[in-house]
């Protein structure tokens, strides 16, 4: 009989900081037919050679997501999902190790696995560095039963390529186990996430989990003064009040008129920026259904400089997915039953995963984001005045998308539609 991985995808609201990470040392691991693969020092072009796919999965997987689900708000880390299955493709072998990846939308025809893997790797240090002014923790743990016997090798790599920490624990004893890993995310999640899991089979052998904490404060933050109780139009026939929050600024801003929608970024304190994407009424099916990461990358490059009197809810919710059955929907099956190739992990073929949560955490207020994520004037002669058109209003009273991204490498790292800002779920 198959034994069971429970890998478990924890996360609260992160947010990727931008900054070289120290020197990389050089690494190697078996690719998925067990050949060992060594190579250069990389260099920060790894990192960045994998954000485009990190944008292409995650607009699949949100799209997945508002395919089979009909809650109001839907939020997640890509990246949290998408490190916990890379780290996970170093113990998988043959057609298993080929669906995660592709899963993922990597080709290994045209991207080595080693540059992937030393992708995530990069990832990891950047988030982590020490001095960022968002406080950013994100990281991985393996909590293994005390009678499994891992190989050296997965052991050394998951370590060295993610920064895992490894815990010995008796899955028997489920209740104490399970206690010890809520106790370990609430503790990494600075308390956000306090019951990371709800239940945990006794026959378990593994779990695998990662972790991402953000707390950022706005560059131009919002006066808890001018916040008004005001309606938000959850749908034609729904209404719900909400804090709304106010302030007249220059943003860099983006009228689309092809897909009818505003774009805002705001920036954090440091090199992050939250983005906020207003649908008119009506047309955020058509929005969604033209989102991918071409979109992306239009509002990114496009956005101008402008004042604008911004109306934005103030944010407080809590979302959870099964994981498996959109993962299948992307390609990834084999790994979620018997015909599972882990045996990169034990060296044996008796390992699959049986479940694969992810639970997130997110709220906004008037002073930044936690969970656990210019001025231009021209004057002319005072015998010629011409008064500037008033600025426009943007007011996201209505469903509307938002994502997260590092200014520098524009990798996008959350995502998520608030259709019910009152909505706790």
């Amino acid at each position: 009989m198959k034994c069971i991985i429970y890998v478990s995808l924890l996360l609260i609201f992160a947010l990727q900081i931008h900054c070289y990470p120290k020197d990389p040392e050089d690494h190697s691991f078996q690719d998925g037919d067990g050949h060992e693969i060594s190579h250069e020092v990389p260099s920060i072009t790894n990192y960045q050679k994998i954000a485009p796919n990190n944008a292409d999965f995650a607009t699949r997987l949100y799209k997945e997501i508002i395919t089979n689900s009909t809650a109001e708000n839907v939020f997640l880390s890509p990246l949290s999902i998408s490190t916990a299955f890379a780290l996970l493709c170093l113990g998988a072998k043959a057609e298993t190790h080929s669906q995660i990846y592709k899963g993922l939308t990597f080709n290994l025809t045209e991207i080595k696995e080693m540059e992937i893997q030393n992708g995530f790797r990069q990832v990891i240090e950047v988030l982590n560095r020490p001095g960022n002014k968002a406080k950013v923790n994100i990281g991985n743990a393996l909590f293994i039963n005390e009678s499994l016997k891992v190989l050296p090798k997965f052991l050394d790599d998951v370590k060295t390529l993610y920064a895992a920490e490894g815990f010995s624990v008796n899955f028997k004893n489920s209740t104490i186990a399970k206690d010890k890993i809520n106790n370990y995310v609430q503790n990494k999640t600075h308390g956000k996430i306090d019951n990371a899991l709800d239940d945990l089979d006794e026959n378990a052998v593994m779990v695998i989990l990662n972790y991402i904490f953000f707390q950022g404060y706005w560059k131009n933050p919002f006066h808890a003064y001018m916040t008004k109780e005001e309606d938000f139009f959850v749908n034609g026939s729904t209404t719900v009040k909400v804090n709304m929050m106010f302030q007249e600024a220059y943003f860099q801003v983006l009228r689309d008129e092809d897909l009818s929608c505003w774009v805002v970024k705001m920036p954090y304190k440091g090199k992050a920026s939250a983005w906020f994407i207003l649908p008119d009424e009506g047309k955020m099916n058509d929005v969604e259904k033209q989102l991918q990461k071409e979109i992306l990358t239009k509002w990114m490059t496009s956005v101008r400089n402008r004042k604008i009197k911004l109306f934005l809810p103030k944010l407080s919710i809590h979302t959870s997915y099964d994981l498996i059955p959109l993962m299948n929907k992307l390609g990834v099956k084999d790994v979620f039953g018997p015909n599972a190739d882990l045996s990169g992990i034990t060296g044996g073929g008796n390992l699959w995963v049986s479940q694969a949560t992810h639970k997130a955490a997110l709220d906004v207020h008037e002073t930044g984001t936690e969970a656990a994520g210019v001025a231009v004037i021209v004057t002319l002669p005072g015998s010629y005045f011409m008064p500037s058109p008033p600025p426009p209003i943007i007011r996201y009273d209505h469903p509307f998308l938002m994502f997260i991204t590092d200014d520098q490498s524009t990798a996008m790292t959350f995502l998520g539609k608030i259709g019910n800002p009152k909505s706790k779920i």
